[in-house]
């Protein structure tokens, strides 16, 4: 081999690179196929982007977990019997345009965090947050949760728990005893994780919300959203008083007192000024046009998140077009690492559609009527149904759309759209901060530096156990009462 000829093999990237720009390829393949889906129905579109993210996940098969491998499996041998059944053409369409959407949903979804890393009020925001006094630290962090997840999702989650890691490397903090570092610790963590867990009740970025207008046809965002909402402020207040408890030993105790830098509250301002416009504009974008709720997401976030890009670019001297660069930049690199989140999010479209088609609905019927399960009893098993599921490992974006769709079949009398999306959301803000295969809780635990089974069940359960029985006591009013 010449000198020349090596130096030329030298430059040439690697496999692994070769493969990461593929998967950044074919991932924006299926999100442009998602968005055309919005205009155009054509067949050749659909078979398109099912081969792109088929290609996408064969690829980043090393990036799944239990959670991944299990829907996907599920999904695969439902495919086969809906084939075997010689299930009809319409519906494999219908699922596999889900699954196109749904996939490439979350992948969009992900801009707003690129976006985010090149805006100086983000981290403006976190060290507000992580700096307030331990009187007002546990309502902070955990607004802060809310706000960063509904925002950013897992890159918001990420980043609070990063600075709340960081804040406990201060001289200060490093003084104080060690029991008290970890009560501290864990404290500031699961205030944050259990803010962020609080965007499933409500916020219409996130996958909860957008799982079940997908799943339930007819729901309206307005049906369960504004009730979502409101819980939400019970939740903090439920969170608070186990705070307080945890902390009742340590509160006469001459600890310092931490006080955020200076003009950092802007930085909090400004975020929730972007959780306003964004949200407003899906909104709007939904009522002024004939596209739904979750076509209007997909065409905003990314057209929101390059002029938030472009905006930060201009006030840190990078220039518009530096800023957008910049975003899109870190975007196309994230892109290949997806594989996990991608795969689950397919699944749940996918899987229902076929097990609808599959499942022999009338015995099922049949078998709830011999019972004399009600509406609320059935309620009831789809709230605690995600919360087991989610315990051995299947996240509950399947299961919210799996289980969803199987109550609406039933056609029980009272067990319509909005009591299964009530009872839904419930059991998924529940396990979020509780089951050690969620993705929250194993995000949580490799930043603190703590086992998923400590930081989930064993910090965490109890509050997760509470919440989940006041929304149960909660659903079963409103349902007897005739509200829901």
């Amino acid at each position: 081999m010449t000198d020349s000829t090596a130096a030329r093999a030298a430059d040439r990237p690697g496999p692994e690179v070769r493969h990461r720009g593929l998967r950044a390829g074919l991932m924006g393949l299926v999100i442009a196929t998602a968005i055309l889906l919005v205009f155009v129905d054509a067949l050749w579109l659909d078979a398109l982007g099912a081969v792109a993210l088929a290609g996408f996940l064969v690829l980043g098969w090393r990036q799944f977990s239990v959670g991944t491998w299990v829907p996907l499996i599920l999904s695969l041998g439902a495919l086969v019997t809906a084939l075997l059944r010689e299930v009809p053409t319409e519906v494999l369409i219908a699922a596999v345009e889900r699954m196109i959407f749904l996939a490439a949903l979350i992948a969009v979804l992900n801009a707003l965090r690129s976006a985010a890393l090149i805006a100086p009020e983000v981290a403006r925001a976190g060290a507000f947050l992580t700096g307030q006094p331990a009187s007002r630290r546990y309502i902070s962090l955990v607004l802060g949760g809310h706000l960063f997840g509904v925002l950013i999702n897992f890159g918001g989650l990420a980043l609070l728990l990063d600075l709340t890691k960081r804040s406990m490397e201060s001289a200060a903090t490093r003084a104080l005893p060690e029991e008290i570092r970890e009560v501290k610790l864990r404290r500031m963590s699961l205030a944050v994780v259990r803010g962020f867990g609080l965007i499933s009740l409500w916020s219409p970025l996130g996958f909860a919300t957008n799982a079940l207008l997908i799943t339930l046809p007819g729901l309206d965002y307005l049906e369960f959203g504004p009730i979502g909402f409101a819980m939400s402020f019970v939740f903090v207040g439920i969170g608070w008083l186990f705070d307080r408890f945890a902390g009742r030993r340590y509160r006469n105790l001459p600890l310092p007192r931490p006080s955020p830098p200076e003009g950092a509250w802007r930085g909090a301002a400004l975020l929730v000024g972007h959780v306003l416009v964004v949200g407003g504009s899906v909104f709007l974008l939904h009522a002024l046009s004939p596209v739904t709720f979750q076509e209007s997401l997909i065409l905003v976030v990314p057209s929101y998140a390059l002029i938030w890009a472009a905006a930060s670019g201009l006030r840190t001297g990078g220039g518009a077009l530096g800023g957008a660069r910049a975003a899109i930049r870190d975007y196309r690199g994230r892109l290949p690492l997806m594989g996990a989140e991608v795969g689950v999010f397919a699944s749940a479209g996918f899987l229902p559609v076929l097990l609808l088609a599959l499942i022999p609905t009338e015995a099922i019927q049949a078998q709830v009527a011999l019972l004399g399960l009600g509406a609320v009893p059935i309620a009831m098993m789809v709230s605690v149904g995600i919360l087991v599921f989610a315990l051995i490992g299947i996240n509950p974006i399947v299961s919210t759309s799996v289980l969803g769709s199987m109550a609406l079949q039933l056609e029980v009398a009272g067990l319509g759209p909005q009591a299964i999306a009530l009872a839904a959301i419930g059991g998924w803000t529940a396990v979020i901060g509780l089951s050690p295969f969620i993705t929250t809780i194993i995000l949580a635990s490799t930043i603190v530096g703590r086992s998923v089974w400590r930081v989930g069940p064993g910090w965490n359960g109890a509050y997760c156990a509470t919440i989940l029985v006041v929304w149960l006591v909660f659903m079963a009013v409103l349902m007897g009462s005739g509200l829901v």
